[in-house]
């Protein structure tokens, strides 16, 4: 319980970290970083390192995985997998659930399972070529061999290891510093990671002498057969059908894939987790227009209308009508009285500073004081209000 949580801790602390931080700049991975990735694994039945390289790339299931199967030792079969259809974790990672003590070393080792599974999203090909090379080692240094657990056979200079019993899967155990004969880099050792005794593995003193097998795994089709690496076109071949976690879409994270039998990474179950770099985040984590339109109709858009660079309308401001009557000097009486302020609900829309009853009041009197005034000539049409009332100051003179 104790590991679990340490690494629910670790990888929530990964998740907010920018890409650049978890690798070497997002730069591709050397080969001798890769021979260091791949030696604990790269010796492990066909399907089961299809299975884990895979689900390294949901390290955050991975996680909830193992300790789901720590707290949970007494299912298996039929109760294992209802348990399992419950989750939203990726169907390999539930598959995984059959290989409690490969999930233990998952969770163990939880930075070595993050950068496994971000060199499986960026380099897939030199990954699956890199798994070859590595058996081609063991097997010169003769300790890659047919045993009564599993079987190793070459086609197309390409070797798979198969369990000898369809049903029955043993997890093999080996030290990749002496499996591969001496190791080429001494800067890029591979770690090695003992197993507890509950899984049955021999003394540790044993494992100098090569691979060694603990207690076989019981599996059922939705944890094997579904998932076959084709090491020629560097892909992974499935069969959703021996999977009824694909089967289901009523389940979590239960869709099937959408290629046509060729794995494909789906983000949703990320959930997360910082991609290597930003090519690979691009890659896979592609803008949905429609999800765009949806978040935008919740800030206050209304659906249907242009929302880029859109400008919400302004209330109509409906304004009181006012006279058509061109502007009268005000009387000399009127000018020596300034204008009394009123507060704000009061003042005209045209003075703010001039209440409205005012200026009602100077548009009656303006009217009153042109009738007086008689025809104007049309010589005199059009001159301002103050040349107006100077020519007519001197007529009456």
């Amino acid at each position: 319980m104790r590991n679990f949580l340490v690494g629910l801790l670790i990888l929530f602390g990964l998740a907010g970290l920018p890409a650049s931080a978890q690798t070497a700049g997002g730069e591709p991975y050397s080969q001798v970083a890769l021979d260091q990735l791949l030696a604990p694994i790269a010796l492990y039945p066909d399907q089961l390192l299809t299975q884990i390289l895979i689900a390294a790339t949901y390290p955050l299931d991975v996680v909830e995985a193992a300790g789901f199967v720590q707290q949970n030792p007494q299912l298996n079969g039929e109760a294992l997998d209802q348990a399992l259809s419950e989750k939203d974790w990726d169907p390999s990672v539930k598959s995984l659930a059959a290989f409690p003590q490969v999930l233990a070393m998952m969770n163990d080792h939880i930075e070595w399972m993050q950068r496994l599974g971000n060199a499986f999203l960026t380099e897939q090909a030199q990954v699956m070529n890199t798994v070859q090379a590595l058996r081609q080692k063991a097997q010169v240094a003769g300790n890659l061999r047919p045993t009564p657990e599993q079987s190793v056979i070459t086609q197309d200079n390409q070797i798979i290891i198969e369990p000898m019993q369809p049903d029955v899967v043993y997890v093999p155990l080996y030290n990749p510093m002496l499996v591969y004969g001496p190791w080429w880099t001494p800067d890029y050792q591979p770690w090695f990671w003992y197993p507890p005794p509950i899984y049955g593995y021999a003394d540790e003193a044993m494992i100098s002498t090569g691979i060694i097998f603990g207690t076989a795994c019981a599996v059922s089709q939705n944890h094997w057969r579904w998932a076959h690496p084709n090491w020629h076109d560097h892909q992974i071949h499935l069969n959703t059908g021996n999977n009824q976690f694909w089967n289901h879409p009523e389940l979590p994270g239960a869709s099937r894939p959408m290629s046509g039998g060729i794995w494909q990474h789906s983000p949703e179950h990320r959930k997360g987790v910082a991609y290597p770099n930003a090519t690979t985040r691009d890659r896979f984590l592609q803008v949905n227009p429609a999800a765009v339109r949806e978040r935008q109709n919740f800030r206050g858009h209304e659906p249907g209308q242009p929302v880029i660079g859109a400008i919400r309308p302004r209330p109509e401001v409906i304004h009181p009508v006012i006279p058509n009557v061109a502007p009268v000097a005000p009387m000399r009486q009127q000018t020596e009285q300034p204008y009394q302020r009123l507060p704000a609900a009061f003042t005209s829309p045209l003075d703010p500073g001039v209440s409205r009853q005012q200026t009602q009041m100077h548009t009656q009197r303006g009217i009153e004081s042109r009738q007086t005034m008689g025809n104007e000539s049309p010589a005199h049409q059009g001159f301002s209000p103050r040349e107006s009332q100077s020519r007519h100051d001197i007529r009456q003179r």
